[in-house]
């Protein structure tokens, strides 16, 4: 309503104003203000020599000179002094004169120049020339025009040139005396900005610069004959909203030489430096066709119509071009002309602060910001021309590409193509060619690769899009075959390179060159890499030799690890790769078997359904089964098979040992099915040379077998393997039987005979005759007695249940064998009978069962100091400290344990376990004997044996402590809530850690509210970490507290209990997640409650001591305010949540006086917790209102009041807290006077009622309507009409909302604004 109201007032006064003559006066400027304000627009380096030189490029100038003059030039120095001041610029240019129209246009700031066809726009360029002179003069023609100021007004004075001081050239000239002195600009940078702006000038092409009269620099531009582009019919040449049409192109050579003059700093000597550069320029010619409405708001904002036709310029330094080999003593000077690899700017004329995106310039009919420095994209319209415009750079680009791409492509067919011969190695020209092409072609990739411009990347898109959108054809690439569409080129795969020679593929130098590039090209699906169709398109087209074969095979191998090949595409690759073989060829797929070199015969006839070795010998076997499942390796089996069926292998020995030495060389690999079908076939061919022929294996002897001279003993050259000879059926020996026969009486005989027999052909024995040997009692033992008088043999023992006769043994008294003679454990025989098993050395098992009880003290000593001296030795590898034999003797020296069984520190005998001898304790380690038991095993004889006196349960924590480190977080848990901790010696009172804490002589608590410990340091550290607390816990202290809340109060006092209720209230956080805990806090009457008395009632008690009334929970009492005779005093009382209010109206506490909690914010929120109400919820208040609502001045004054503050009540109050928002306050809300309005209290907990007047309430009506009312009385009660607000409004009021709200109703705003309130931001901000 109030904004209306304002839109109409300031309508009116604006009317008014519009129609009155008489206040009428003109808008005066501050023109040197305003030229320096737009001078900060242009702010840019050289920006006054950019600008004339825009203008003389305007006027159709070819030459530009300027002129650097000092103060007193000298006509006949030799050596230019650069380090001279500048006092005064000179330039000019050989344009078309100075028309009245361009005198009048120099004396208005801002008008522009409406010649569509010129680059100026905004008409301020001109004034860039204040930035370095107050008064420019200007002569052009037959006329000039000076500038002067007047104070901060600009005025100029025009007057025609007298015809005798007419220049002869007629040059247009700028004479700039400089504001201040300056220094002679550095011809390197400024010889760069010269040549960068000469890159798109229409006619200008040369620009001289001198120092007084000395010539410092020269740059020449000269244009080359130009050649049209073809414009393919695949092109776009239309922008996207219809507003250019490209009508043709055409490429350009450009050179541009250069000629500075360099002095030496040190010698003064000057020298001549000539540079030389060469460029292309694309020009594209286009229509173009703006709506009038656009049209009319261009020529609005930059002072120009449209053009109907513009061109667009590409400038690109190509691979040739930079390649070139020029005079280059200061290409420097050109380094901005050739942004390869650096991105190119958009130029309008000349360059700007835009890049392009890519690394070439483009200029044309940009339309640029103010300063000119980058492209204006605010603007609707400019916004849509630039855009535009921006599209056709897009395609001007792309055909520059193409034409490039396509002299490449020409190149490559007459040079690389044309003289290809696959079969031949490329010669050494042809490889430069072709490298120089490549290069060429991945100079033209980065150059139209797209980087992020600068300052606004939407140009660089632009471009980069419509480069792709503005052709339906893939951009051209140089391929493997020429020049292609890149959709019909493969990215290179290394591992594919040797056998694809028919698809276009990019070369590797290419690819590498441009890989980011490609990788982009290959998200958007513009590329694509080689696929398993290419390569089955290569395969059908021709047969590969063997190398490319090997390489396509091996590239499968690759294919097939990292992609999922369906059974359809194996099929279809080992049907159409076909194998030469022989004459002929055939499919992969006809093949079955591959060789094994290193158990193959590879150089022996092979069955033809063998793949040629030459080509599977580079390839390992799991590869080639990678490559065909169905392929196999060619089996012994399989080949013997082939090979037996030949006419030579029982008629020639060479063959046949032939056959044989291929056999012996698989044969450990060969599995026993297949040896016994090996054996099959050659069991019973004669394939075996002796001295009597060829014969059948079972007929023949080895070479070894000499015992009888009439055997076939074998005749090779060199003697296959014995294993498959004995398979065979070959023999190695005559029969043990026999043997034993011939040398052996019957009865006794002389095991010591049959030793040496034994011994003497102990090579020529089979391992089933070995292990005969060893399972047979042959073998006596040394001291058993014999009955002399009767032949019967004695006992005997197989040779593994004895050991060898040494001193040793002997000693140890382990059964040693019968030996005559002396023992050489090196000799043939020791060898043998250890072979058989004979024991060399005391088996560890029998020695440390001589070490264990009950034997005899000496040999158990000398067992086990046999067992140390040769543990490391003998032992160490087989040796278990689970062994379970108790053969390590204890402290006690009366009986051994196993190493699993004792310790070796001395202390964990506090707890009763047994401690390994301390003689031994330096083997502790070697013997894997723990220092200390488990914790688990700590833990169970704690829990089993808890120490019985406080002396007992000190050693043993202390002992616990020292290795407290080992325990696990379950058995901490354990410990936490078991019972072991004594509180005397009788061993009857025991506590666990979480019910008791340390001692402290000043702790807060009373001595008899906690159970307390201490059995010094050591012990108290292992006890902590149990879970002995230094004191209770929020927690702990709650549940104590909760539990015996009289017993806490009797001993603590009232002031002290309230100090535990607070710090049980600070941690309420931690406390919550224990739901049972918090559970047990609602229920439990431990909350100390203020109940408000009167003076006679508290008579018993004094007012200053607090005193405990079991019988009715009176607690104490003391005075509530000294100063306040009304108030009374308090008593405390112990209650449950539940039973006690919040104080949040005091009004209400005095008129119903329930038992409260203190009013303290901190235990307010404990109290709340636990189940506490707000008084203000608990009292139902019932207002009545009698008489007739009416509406009057008084009612509308006040809801006039509560609308104008309604923002001042509602700040600081968030949306969360409020029933209703500042719009409903303001609107909804209605005001109405009533005679009289009667108030009824019911406190709902204990059903008390009270009643009395009020001077304000709120009601709603059925509609759900709400009206404030007021009583008919003259002064207005504003503390009850803000407490009606705060109920209605707040979702938790308290009094002191109430209070501020009265201040902010009742004072004025003036007030409210005195007392710093800050009124005015809060209504404004509404």
């Amino acid at each position: 309503m109030k904004q209306a109201q304002y839109s109409y007032s300031a309508t009116l006064a604006r009317d008014t104003v519009a129609y009155c003559t008489l206040l009428r006066s003109q808008l005066l400027v501050n023109q040197r203000h305003l030229i320096d304000k737009i001078l900060a627009r242009y702010s840019s380096e050289y920006v006054v020599y950019r600008e004339l030189m825009q203008n003389a490029d305007d006027a159709c100038a070819k030459g530009v000179e300027i002129v650097f003059e000092t103060a007193s030039p000298n006509s006949h120095e030799t050596t230019p002094d650069l380090s001279a001041k500048i006092t005064r610029i000179i330039f000019k240019n050989n344009g078309i004169d100075f028309r009245q129209e361009d005198w009048g246009r120099l004396k208005k700031i801002a008008e522009g120049n409406p010649d569509e066809t010129k680059i100026g726009a905004f008409g301020v360029g001109f004034y860039s020339l204040f930035s370095i002179c107050e008064e420019p003069f200007i002569s052009s023609g037959k006329e000039c025009m000076a500038f002067y100021w007047r104070e901060d007004q600009l005025f100029t004075k025009q007057a025609p040139i007298l015809e005798k001081e007419q220049q002869e050239d007629r040059w247009t000239t700028f004479l700039l005396i400089l504001r201040e002195p300056m220094d002679m600009l550095n011809m390197d940078t400024f010889g760069s900005f010269i040549a960068r702006s000469l890159g798109f000038t229409s006619k200008l092409c040369n620009v001289t610069v001198y120092l007084n009269h000395h010539q410092l620099l020269n740059i020449n531009k000269t244009i080359r004959e130009s050649r049209p582009m073809t414009i393919p019919n695949s092109m776009q040449t239309t922008s996207p909203l219809k507003m250019f049409t490209l009508k043709s192109a055409d490429l350009q050579n450009v050179q541009m030489d250069a000629t500075q003059l360099m002095i030496s700093e040190q010698t003064r000597e000057i020298r001549t430096i000539e540079s030389q550069v060469f460029l292309r320029t694309a020009s594209g010619k286009l229509d173009v066709n703006v709506s009038e409405k656009d049209a009319a708001e261009m020529e609005r904002t930059t002072k120009k119509y449209p053009p109907k036709q513009t061109t667009l310029q590409l400038q690109y330094h190509g691979h040739d071009e930079a390649e070139s080999k020029a005079p280059t003593d200061n290409k420097a000077i050109f380094k901005d002309l050739l942004p390869f690899p650096e991105q190119g700017r958009i130029f309008i004329g000349f360059p700007t602060h835009q890049t392009t995106g890519f690394c070439g310039h483009i200029a044309g009919r940009f339309i640029p910001t103010v300063e000119r420095e980058n492209l204006d994209f605010v603007v609707k319209c400019l916004r849509d021309w630039n855009h535009e415009l921006l599209s056709m750079a897009g395609l001007l680009s792309r055909m520059v590409y193409e034409d490039e791409l396509a002299q490449i492509g020409l190149l490559y067919s007459d040079n690389i193509l044309s003289r290809r011969n696959s079969d031949a190695t490329e010669d050494e020209s042809t490889a430069r060619s072709r490298e120089r092409l490549e290069n060429r072609a991945l100079h033209a990739l980065k150059a139209f690769r797209l980087h992020p411009s600068i300052p606004e990347p939407l140009v660089g898109s632009y471009i980069d899009a419509y480069f792709f959108k503005m052709s339906m054809l893939g951009i051209s690439v140089l391929s493997s075959h020429g020049v292609k569409e890149l959709d019909k080129v493969r990215i290179p795969d290394s591992t594919m390179s040797t056998f694809l020679k028919n698809l276009p593929i990019l070369p590797i130098s290419v690819y590498l060159g441009s890989r980011e590039f490609m990788n982009k090209l290959e998200i958007a699906g513009k590329v694509q890499r080689i696929s398993f169709r290419d390569v089955l398109g290569e395969l059908e087209s021709r047969t590969l030799t063997r190398t490319q074969m090997v390489a396509m095979l091996r590239w499968w191998v690759d294919h097939k690890s990292k992609y999922i090949v369906s059974d359809a595409d194996t099929k279809a690759f080992l049907q159409t790769a076909l194998v030469p073989s022989g004459n002929s060829t055939r499919p992969l797929s006809t093949f079955k078997w591959f060789v094994n070199p290193a158990l193959g015969p590879v150089h022996m006839p092979l069955p033809p359904e063998t793949l040629p070795y030459n080509i599977t010998n580079t390839f390992r076997e799991p590869e080639l089964l990678e490559i065909s499942s169905s392929w196999q390796q060619l089996s012994l089996h399989e080949w013997t098979t082939y090979i037996v069926k030949g006419p030579d292998f029982e008629t020639s020995p060479e063959f046949a040992e032939e056959v044989l030495h291929v056999l012996s060389r698989g044969w450990s690999q060969i599995p026993n099915v297949s040896r016994k079908a090996i054996v099959s076939l050659l069991e019973v061919k004669k394939c075996i040379p002796t001295k009597f022929g060829m014969r059948i294996p079972k007929e023949t002897y080895l070479k070894t077998v000499t015992l009888f001279s009439d055997l076939p003993v074998m005749e090779f050259r060199e003697q296959p393997l014995d294993a498959l000879l004995l398979a065979m059926g070959a023999r190695q020996s005559v029969e043990l039987q026999l043997v034993f026969g011939r040398l052996v009486n019957v009865g006794s005989w002389d095991h010591m005979q049959l030793v040496k027999y034994l011994t003497s052909i102990r090579r020529t024995l089979s391992p089933r005759e070995i292990n005969e040997l060893r399972a047979t009692p042959i073998f006596p033992k040394a001291g058993q007695s014999r009955a002399l008088s009767t032949p019967q043999p004695a006992n005997r023992h197989i040779a593994s249940a004895l050991y060898a006769p040494t001193e040793t043994n002997i000693s140890l008294g382990l059964p040693v064998i019968e030996w005559k003679g002396g023992w050489r454990e090196t000799s043939d025989e020791a060898e043998l009978l250890f072979d058989l098993g004979l024991e060399e050395l005391p088996r560890m098992k029998d020695l440390l069962v001589l070490a264990a009880y009950p034997n005899e003290q000496v040999i158990r000593a000398a067992a086990l100091q046999y067992f140390f001296d040769n543990f490391n030795i003998l032992y160490a590898e087989q040796y278990d400290s689970s062994i379970n034999v108790a053969f390590l003797p204890i402290t006690d020296d009366h009986s051994s344990r196993t190493p699993l069984e004792c310790f070796s520190n001395k202390n964990c005998s506090i707890m009763g376990f047994p401690i390994l001898r301390q003689d031994l304790r330096v083997h502790a380690a070697l013997l894997g004997i723990q220092e200390n038991p488990s914790s688990d095993i700590l833990l169970e004889k704690l829990l089993i044996s808890p120490p019985q006196t406080r002396t007992k349960a000190r050693q043993t924590f202390e002992y616990l402590h020292s290795v407290q480190g080992n325990f696990l977080t379950e058995e901490w848990t354990t410990l936490g809530t078991t019972k072991f901790i004594p509180l005397d010696d009788t061993g009857k009172s025991m506590v666990d850690p979480q019910s008791c804490y340390f001692f402290k002589k000043d702790s807060p608590y009373h001595r008899d509210l906690l159970i307390t410990v201490d059995f010094g340091p050591t012990a108290n550290l292992f006890l902590k970490a149990c879970g002995v607390k230094d004191e209770p816990s929020p927690t702990d202290l709650a549940q104590l507290v909760a539990r015996s809340p009289e017993k806490f109060l009797h001993h603590e006092g009232v002031h002290r209990y309230k100090s535990i209720l607070r710090q049980i209230a600070t941690h309420l956080h931690v406390i919550k997640p224990n739901e049972s805990l918090l559970d047990e806090m609602k229920k439990s009457p431990f909350l100390l409650a203020e109940k408000m008395i009167d003076d006679g009632a508290a008579a018993f008690s004094s007012a200053s001591e607090t005193t405990m009334d079991n019988g009715q929970g009176v607690v104490g009492s003391t005075s509530l305010d000294e100063q306040d005779e009304n108030m009374g005093q308090i008593q405390y009382r112990l209650a449950r949540a539940s039973d006690i209010s919040l104080v949040d109206d005091t009004v209400l506490q005095q008129i119903f006086t329930p038992l409260c909690a203190p009013m303290e914010e901190l235990l307010e929120s404990l109290y709340e917790s636990l189940g506490s109400a707000w008084i203000s919820k608990q009292v139902k208040d019932t207002h009545k209102p009698v008489g007739e609502f009416k509406k009057t001045d008084r009612s509308y004054a006040l809801q006039a009041r509560i609308v104008e503050r309604a923002p001042l009540l509602l700040n600081g109050h968030p949306a969360s807290r409020l029933h209703f928002k500042l719009d409903w306050l303001t609107t909804k809300l209605m005001v109405l006077e009533v005679p009289e309005i009667q108030l009824r209290r019911k406190f709902v907990p204990t059903g008390v009622t009270k009643s009395e007047g009020t001077t304000a309430c709120i009601v709603q009506d059925d509609k759900g309507v709400h009206y404030l009312l007021v009583t008919e009385q003259v002064d207005t009660d504003y503390f009850d009409i803000a407490d009606a607000l705060a109920k209605l409004l707040l979702k938790k009021k308290k009094l002191n909302d109430s209070i501020w709200w009265t201040n902010l109703l009742s004072s004025t705003l003036q007030n409210l604004k005195r007392k710093g309130f800050q009124v005015d931001r809060i209504l404004n901000a509404k």
